[in-house]
């Protein structure tokens, strides 16, 4: 089986992944992680944890991420289903503040997205079943969980009124993070 390749990295510290992918008469297989592959590429993601989210269409979930010691690099891919798969940078002080990369993450892509630092995520179902799966660096701490409102930032999300969490939905706006 082939290695995980780096295909692009859109902003510092985001890649996309290409994951090898098999099949044959008994069905398919997908390697979605390996620490020696991605060590060559000059990445160091030691995973602490690993999460799993069932969506149905129109479900956005987002956007999330951690800060202080909780701060994580996170790789997602998307097992089942389909999703738009959106990152932002929230360092005010960063010259990719708020300049949002969006890419289509599905069952049939074979691709994962590695997130870096500093950056929210979230994702949109385009299918009525997606799964994503999630691993991390650190363990979530709901202490230090934060969000910035999906409709602030710099992205025109296909679906104007998405179905979503109230805690999603409350998140402050991206242009609070500069204040």
């Amino acid at each position: 089986m082939n290695n995980l390749v780096i295909l692009q990295e859109p902003l510092p510290n985001v890649f996309v992944l290409n994951c090898p992918h098999s099949f044959d008469n008994r069905g398919d297989f997908t390697k979605l992680f390996h620490s020696d592959h991605l060590l060559t590429q000059g990445i160091n993601f030691v995973p602490a944890e690993s999460f799993l989210t069932r969506s149905k269409r129109d479900v956005l979930r987002g956007m999330h991420f951690q800060v202080e010691e909780s701060a994580h690099d996170k790789l997602v891919t998307c097992i089942k289903g389909a999703v738009l798969d959106v990152v932002v940078d929230v360092d005010p002080n960063s010259p990719n503040f708020n300049k949002p990369f969006a890419i289509e993450l599905s069952k049939t892509s074979n691709q994962a997205l590695l997130i870096g630092k500093g950056y929210a995520h979230g994702f949109l179902s385009l299918s009525d079943d997606s799964w994503m799966h999630y691993t991390t660096s650190t363990v979530h701490n709901p202490s230090l969980d934060r969000g910035v409102r999906w409709d602030s930032i710099a992205f025109d999300w296909p679906n104007p009124q998405p179905v979503m969490s109230d805690r999603d939905r409350l998140h402050p706006k991206i242009e609070d993070l500069a204040r």
